[in-house]
């Protein structure tokens, strides 16, 4: 089994945002409750990853998130000031009525938020601080995070920025993060850190003013290079505030406020909520195979939100091929089982099935000699086809056609479900070898077909000149026993076409899997197995 040991890190991924269900005291005022800000935050608390099973709870948790506020502790401006001013921080942390405002929201009204800030950081801010020190960022904006996310590696915005940082799909292409159908670094911890931390390096360098980078980094460069030019090219967040976009005139004051209550929580009376420790012990698995995770879930027999949990990356459920194996992340606790059911996790048979139904699919070529006074149309019509697809088929670059040329025709034949697909394609299939049987499930998914038009095989006139069958019904098997399927080469197969037919499998692949039938060019009939 290939592992990669990631150690402590990899806990990392089960430090999942807030959940909603702990009291929030609300009935603060509109002014923070309506914040554009706050709003974003408590919309993200709700998420499939931020349930309290994540979490453990007890009576003291409880007690102070449903703490009456007039048995919390008050601080005068004074007194928050000196508590300010004892923070080491390079940000500049400015204290005004609008950061106390936030400050009493965290602190008063959004209790079980700052519970779940605060285990998370347990978990999160090692990794942060780690990256921001070595790239030579300040350490507190590893409370970055809190503003933007909540701590929600999954959220996604109504732009669609993604993940604890919240990074746009351009800009996250931009600092290097890939995100396919089935992947999206920007919702991986660690990537999208280092991403992050390059960003704002980036944005450093442009301003030279740490609370302008915040306003850039949620705003954009654009908005605050507006805002400095409408107030006369002042580079000083207070100075342009007003000019800038609703939601970023109370950014840095909720950052602030954020990185203060974080601070002091323990002087407003707030303890910190506790992942479950059973989860802390994580490291990865190499997957070599593209396979589900309910795959993956079913045959370890481990609860399939936990499993999303710990790879917040992987999108559809899918956990793709690629050419190194994918680092899944997997509590300690199924390692054992996870090496002695190696082989079947990679062989996900729903998958393989659904991935090769569409070369069930029926047609043939035939090639048409033109005749005088024959357009383009006039002859995708007698076929049934479209020009554009004779155009493409055959590289011509507009409609016009000459006497006597020849053209690809490419027709594909109607196949619809029916018991007597086999039987109908019998003469057209090799036999297959009498030790070969197809799985029920395998047999199950093969489309069939109630009728075949028996005039696709007949001689298209004497226009047609040859006609050959570009695909048929492959015959495939589940082999147990090797945890691979099985393809009985057909006639018009070769390595390549064979190859492309099944994902994550290449031509060096076939012929090093299949070494006795492949010192010989392949014949009809050969069965080739496919390891995935």
């Amino acid at each position: 089994m290939k592992r990669t040991s990631f150690k402590g890190l990899l806990a990392i991924f089960l430090g999942l945002a807030f959940v909603p269900a702990f009291g929030n005291n609300e009935g603060s005022k509109a002014s923070c409750a309506t914040d554009p800000v706050i709003m974003m935050l408590d919309s993200m608390s709700y998420s499939l990853f931020t349930r309290d099973k994540f979490f453990v709870t007890d009576e003291q948790l409880v007690a102070s998130i449903d703490m009456p506020q007039s048995a919390i502790p008050r601080f005068t401006d004074k007194q928050i000031e000196e508590k300010m001013r004892l923070i080491p921080s390079m940000v500049p942390l400015q204290y005004n009525s609008t950061v106390k405002q936030f400050i009493d929201f965290f602190a008063y009204k959004r209790r079980g938020l700052m519970a779940r800030c605060l285990a998370n950081s347990q978990i999160y801010f090692p990794i942060f601080e780690e990256i921001l020190d070595r790239k030579g960022i300040p350490i507190e904006f590893k409370y970055l995070p809190i503003v933007e996310s909540a701590f929600n590696p999954v959220a996604v915005s109504r732009a669609g920025a993604t993940g604890l940082w919240q990074i746009m799909y351009g800009t996250g292409t931009m600092l290097g993060l890939k995100t396919n159908s089935y992947i999206d670094e920007r919702r991986d911890p660690i990537k999208a850190t280092e991403a992050a931390a390059d960003y704002l390096l980036k944005l450093y360098e442009m301003y030279g003013d740490w609370h302008l980078v915040l306003a850039a980094y949620n705003s954009g460069p654009g908005n605050v290079n507006k805002a400095i030019a409408r107030s006369g090219g002042i580079k000083n967040f207070w100075a342009i505030m007003n000019y800038l976009p609703a939601e970023t005139r109370s950014y840095v004051p909720t950052y602030i406020a954020a990185v203060y209550v974080m601070n002091n929580y323990a002087d407003y009376k707030l303890v910190s909520a506790e992942p479950r420790r059973e989860l802390y012990i994580v490291d990865t698995v190499v997957i070599s195979a593209k396979v589900r995770l309910e795959h993956i879930s079913n045959t370890l027999n481990i609860p399939l939100d936990e499993l999303q949990f710990l790879n917040p990356s992987v999108r559809a459920g899918i956990v793709p091929y690629t050419q190194n194996g994918f680092p899944l992340n997997l509590p300690v606790k199924y390692f054992t089982l996870f090496e002695a059911k190696e082989t079947e996790i990679m062989v996900d048979s729903a998958l393989i099935i659904k991935e090769i139904q569409p070369v069930f699919s029926m047609g043939r070529t035939v090639y048409h000699k033109v005749k005088s006074g024959e357009s383009l149309g006039k002859i995708a019509a007698k076929y049934g086809v479209s020009a554009s697809t004779i155009k493409r088929d055959n590289r011509l670059k507009s409609s016009a056609v000459y006497n006597g040329q020849k053209l690809k025709i490419v027709i594909q034949a109607a196949v619809t479900e029916s018991p007597n697909y086999a039987r109908a394609f019998a003469p057209k299939v090799i036999e297959r070898p009498s030790e070969i049987l197809m799985s029920d499930s395998i047999q199950a998914a093969i489309m069939t077909a109630d009728s075949i038009d028996h005039a696709t095989s007949e001689k298209v006139e004497d226009t047609v000149e040859t006609v050959q069958v570009t695909q048929s019904a492959p015959a495939i098997t589940m082999d147990k026993s090797c945890h691979c399927v099985k393809h009985v080469v057909q006639p018009g197969d070769t390595l390549w076409s064979i190859a492309n037919r099944y994902d994550g499998v290449s031509v060096d692949k076939l012929k090093a899997d299949n070494s006795n039938v492949l010192s010989r060019p392949i014949r009809v009939g050969d069965v080739l197995k496919i390891f995935m």
